[in-house]
């Protein structure tokens, strides 16, 4: 019964979701195949910018190189979306550097925070966090991934490919990273540890997680059945649910300060949760499940999963963690040194 409440809430948030975005993923495939019929020659032309189809491999002011998810050819973007080439990576590394050296592109420098959305989700949803980290005087740089369409290792291989890819005269580098996107940057990190050819970047500084399924993801779980959660949530969604035992031995504890924001609503006791979720959550990530142990600061408030990252305090939580190394002040840090003992299990626990 559960399963079935599980797969219509999905269902549910899915079609609210796509209601809620002018552009359909139909629509964006559809354009992609457009685009694999061209020439070489390149047609200047308007983009989505990559929403679920292409991943990001270089950035420089706003301009951006793609990979297609299942072409593999390369497009480059500028900062209004449009496509300036296409083809290889070389073609677009040259057209790049063409555009820096002529002054069209200014290259990052100084103190940058790179975002990463969420599970199905776009470069859109942190757009509110990113106006605001600029005001603050750190330049964002949204890196847009097709989350849904590749597994977490390909996501964390293209970050890397990203963040080796900026300048020196990036001095600084933060994370600020809502949902899968934790995941994600702690898939890199253990990359970098396990291999004597990756290197993790000595720049980077600290990181924020805002919802972030470290523990798992319980909901996951109760959906690995839903033929909707398997088509919309592809390859990362089965890595959160029937994957994750395998998933997890590839993650690391971030080495470098990172803070929690967690969504936490009521609890056992609270009509104001999801029911399928023991204690305090934000109806999709439980509070437990967000925890994970090394983390410097650790913050709840009532907030929901899907827009928590648009919300005021996490907004000026976030660059207060960047600022000053805490949340709300230096007296009121909650490390997190051990999780909490696990919920007995209930019949309605999915078996492994």
């Amino acid at each position: 019964m559960n399963s079935i409440r599980a797969t219509i809430a999905f269902s549910l948030v899915c079609v609210i979701f796509f209601c809620s975005h002018p552009i359909s993923f139909a629509q964006q495939n559809s354009q992609d195949k457009t685009e694999e019929s061209s020439s070489n020659f390149n047609l200047e032309t308007s983009t989505f910018g990559g929403i679920q189809f292409w991943t990001d491999i270089h950035i420089a002011g706003g301009w951006r190189i793609q990979q297609n998810t299942y072409t593999n050819h390369y497009r480059l973007l500028n900062d209004a979306n449009v496509r300036k080439a296409w083809g290889s990576e070389k073609a677009c590394v040259f057209e790049l550097e063409k555009q820096l050296k002529s002054g069209a592109v200014k290259p990052y420098k100084g103190k940058v925070v790179i975002l990463l959305h969420g599970l199905c989700r776009s470069w859109k949803s942190m757009q509110t966090m990113a106006e605001h980290l600029e005001t603050e005087g750190y330049q964002a740089i949204p890196f847009r991934y097709a989350s849904s369409r590749r597994g977490v290792a390909d996501h964390a291989k293209k970050l890397n490919r990203m963040i080796a890819n900026l300048p020196a005269e990036v001095t600084e580098i933060n994370f600020a990273a809502h949902s899968l996107g934790n995941i994600v940057v702690r898939h890199y990190v253990a990359d970098c540890n396990k291999s004597k050819e990756l290197e993790l970047d000595p720049r980077i500084k600290r990181m924020v997680m805002i919802g972030p399924p470290n523990q798992g993801s319980r909901m996951a779980r109760l959906l690995k059945n839903s033929v909707t959660f398997k088509l919309i949530g592809g390859a990362s969604g089965a890595e959160l649910s029937i994957g994750w035992e395998q998933l997890e031995k590839n993650l690391a504890t971030p080495e470098f300060e990172f803070g929690i924001i967690a969504g936490g609503y009521g609890g056992d006791e609270s009509p104001w949760n999801n029911i399928l979720l023991p204690g305090a959550d934000d109806f999709t990530v439980s509070e437990k499940e967000t925890m994970l142990v090394g983390a410097d600061d650790f913050l709840v408030k009532p907030l929901l999963h899907s827009t928590m990252m648009h919300q005021t305090e996490v907004l000026e939580s976030t660059t207060r963690f960047f600022q000053e190394g805490f949340f709300v002040a230096k007296d009121k840090m909650r490390p997190i040194e051990s999780l909490p003992e696990p919920a007995p299990k209930t019949k309605t626990e999915p078996k492994k």
